[in-house]
């Protein structure tokens, strides 16, 4: 090859990396774009679990209470603010295993997940209740983080006539930071 033929090669190759560099900015910055307009349906993944609940639409276009899934979403929404979820999840009060969660006794599973349209700072908040006559008799309302877990609380319709407790002693035995 003589000086000529390398000094043509070299152009057009650092030519086509440039080419392929404006492309890639270009396409990323389409990716980067404006926010989808939050008019559009939020992409709510189903909880983990139970498997076979029947799920909460999102967002909650209900009033809160216990007769629907939407319903409950809505109530536990009001209940715990996002502030208050965080105030709860710290490593101290992450659940201890040895102590047991909801057990799903009924026919029918309803579940849910809260903050769909929020950056939580968690992988889900989620929840999932027993339902009798067509409403929801208890709820376990969780938080998960990577494999953390934080049972935030089991409630009931009699339950939430009080406050959540956001900031219990972590050094009650149904946490890891008891010991």
């Amino acid at each position: 090859m003589n000086a000529m033929t390398r000094k043509t090669s070299l152009v057009l190759i650092i030519a086509m990396i440039v080419m392929v560099g404006a492309g890639q900015s270009q396409q990323s910055t389409k990716q980067t774009g404006a926010p989808a307009l939050q008019s559009q349906p939020i992409n709510c993944a189903n909880p983990t679990w139970p498997p076979h609940a029947i799920f909460a639409k999102y967002p909650p276009n209900a009033k809160p209470g216990f007769n629907s899934p939407e319903e409950v979403t809505a109530l536990l929404e009001k209940r715990w603010s996002l502030a208050g979820v965080r105030k709860f999840a710290i490593p101290e009060r992450r659940h201890n295993d040895a102590y047991q969660n909801l057990v799903l006794d009924a026919p029918e599973i309803w579940a849910g997940r809260l903050y769909c349209d929020k950056t939580t700072g968690f992988d889900s908040i989620e929840w999932y209740a027993t339902v009798e006559n067509g409403r929801a008799k208890e709820y376990s309302l969780q938080a998960r983080r990577g494999k953390d877990f934080w049972l935030l609380e089991i409630g009931s319709p009699a339950s939430v006539q009080k406050p959540p407790d956001v900031e219990p002693d972590f050094r009650a035995p149904c946490f890891v930071g008891h010991k």
